[in-house]
């Protein structure tokens, strides 16, 4: 204690100085979590009254892929898109779920084709201006792939636009370590929306930790806060701006036995 008091008392305003240092460090960064927990809300103003289909990956019998501890990716996919919509609608927008539960949304014999297509049908009835169909992606071949990452349709100037903005803000929040970017991809909810469209891949749960992450409520958050925030940058008209010297992936874009994630038009044509 004599020599921590001895200390101080040589050099008292070094100590006071440190100390007024630390305190604006710690305000700094509260009042930054604090504006960043409020990011959506600022926007209230441009998202006003506006429609947003937030469709939720799979559903029904169709459970998408699945973690290495069983997550089903359609539970998780549904979990952070009524976390979009609520913060979208707590913003003042109107923000709609393609699906609200684990029940199909198509009627009759069941075939991914008439599902995806109510979907869509689904959000064009509602007159949507954006459609963000949210995933977890998988690759078993490589466990180590992780990160977020955000598909648009090529050719679709607002989708890539839609897209930067939803991975900038995604990555602000949980970080991706694979440098994962906005990358142009031909699936079949992206070609058939009238209206700009992207498809999210919120992480991998073929990665048991960011599995584990994926199903923590608070990361949820994170990763809905992100999407939201970046349609709502989209809907005010903000201009995007490609990131520079992009990371190759590690990985295809999807999960490939999924045909909703189809490359080739004909998967689902025939």
């Amino acid at each position: 204690m004599r020599s921590v008091y001895m200390i101080v008392g040589k050099h008292p305003r070094m100590w006071v100085t440190a100390v007024m240092a630390l305190s604006a460090i710690l305000l700094y960064g509260g009042v930054n979590q604090l504006l960043e927990d409020r990011t959506v809300l600022t926007f209230s103003g441009v998202i006003q009254d506006k429609v947003v289909a937030i469709d939720p990956g799979h559903g029904g019998e169709d459970g998408g892929a699945k973690g290495t501890r069983g997550t089903q990716e359609k539970v998780v996919n549904l979990l952070i898109a009524k976390k979009v919509v609520d913060q979208l609608n707590q913003a003042g927008g109107k923000a709609i779920l393609t699906r609200e539960n684990e029940d199909n949304v198509s009627v009759g014999p069941w075939s991914q084709r008439s599902e995806l297509t109510k979907r869509v049908e689904k959000a064009q009835g509602a007159n949507a201006l954006v459609y963000v169909s949210i995933h977890a992606n998988s690759f078993p071949m490589a466990p180590a792939c992780q990160g977020p990452q955000t598909f648009y349709q090529p050719g679709s100037a607002e989708g890539k636009r839609l897209a930067l903005h939803i991975q900038k803000e995604m990555t602000k929040r949980v970080g991706n370590k694979d440098g994962r970017q906005a990358k142009a991809e031909d699936y079949f909810v992206l070609r058939m929306t009238k209206c700009p469209a992207v498809m999210v891949e919120t992480g991998f749960l073929s990665n048991a930790a960011e599995e584990a992450l994926l199903l923590r409520d608070d990361y949820q958050e994170k990763l809905a806060q992100g999407i939201a925030t970046g349609i709502a940058r989209y809907l005010g008209g903000e201009p995007a701006e490609e990131p520079k010297g992009a990371a190759t992936d590690q990985a295809p874009g999807g999960f490939i036995p999924e045909v909703d994630r189809a490359v080739s038009p004909g998967l689902l044509d025939s």
